[in-house]
């Protein structure tokens, strides 16, 4: 986590991301690893631990 200041305002950073590779031999195997990949970018995200609990997270990558 990293801690921004914009304008007199601070805002904590957090970043969440999930990622899958391989080579993909199907239209349906790329799918798959897409899936895959989008559930383990929400894995990230539950485990988050944000220092205040009513922090929202903005944005996911």
């Amino acid at each position: 986590m990293k801690q921004v200041k914009i304008l007199d305002l601070k805002f904590d950073i957090h970043i969440s991301a999930g990622y899958v590779y391989g080579q993909a031999q199907t239209p349906d195997e790329v799918y798959e690893m897409i899936r895959e990949a989008d559930r383990m970018l929400y894995q990230s995200k539950d485990n988050v631990q944000c220092p205040q609990p009513d922090q929202r997270r903005a944005f996911a990558l």
